[in-house]
């Protein structure tokens, strides 16, 4: 009965084996992919058949189309895990330079400037810079808090934004060697 159960469905196969490639082809877009989990079907049939496993069905054609659809998700799984050797040497990279001792100096440094360049504003521009930037409040509320318009918070978020960055600019050309000096245009 095994035998007769496996052979029927791979003389469906065959038989109906332009329909079910259309709608392959037509579900993932592709009547190459199509072709190939049909292929795969097969010999899925055999190894099943080769397993002594069998079972009563009612829709064989349905069944045949669920082998298909379940063989293009396990594919697509197993390529998503798969990782290539081109982005295995980018983590490598990048896990080395993020450990590389120079880049951990430097970003302490920075972290360092940065934190002194928000000490140095203002009071009122600092609370509004830490509501706004670290604890993400929207400026209705900051101007609420610190009874203010909307248009003074922007203004003093601008302010301050504007005097860290040219703190930490400063820093990075002084740690890069020019001397404070920056490059002329001409």
């Amino acid at each position: 009965m095994t035998e007769n159960f496996f052979a029927s469905l791979r003389r469906l196969l065959v038989d109906d084996y332009h329909g079910l490639r259309e709608r392959l082809a037509r579900r993932y877009g592709s009547p190459d992919l199509a072709t190939e989990l049909l292929h795969e079907a097969w010999l899925k049939l055999d190894r099943a058949q080769a397993g002594g496993s069998t079972m009563a069905l009612r829709n064989p054609r349905a069944y045949l189309y669920r082998i298909a659809i379940n063989l293009a998700a396990d594919r697509g799984r197993s390529e998503r895990a798969r990782i290539t050797a081109v982005e295995l040497d980018a983590l490598h990279r990048r896990a080395h330079d993020e450990l590389d001792p120079g880049r951990i100096a430097e970003a302490k440094m920075e972290v360092a400037a940065l934190s002194a360049a928000i000490n140095q504003l203002p009071a009122r521009r600092r609370a509004i810079f830490i509501a706004a930037r670290l604890e993400e409040l929207p400026y209705k509320e900051i101007a609420a808090r610190h009874g203010v318009t909307i248009r003074v918070v922007d203004r003093e978020l601008s302010l301050a934004l504007n005097h860290l960055g040219e703190v930490l600019n400063k820093n990075r050309r002084v740690e890069g060697g020019t001397g404070g000096r920056e490059p002329s245009s001409s």
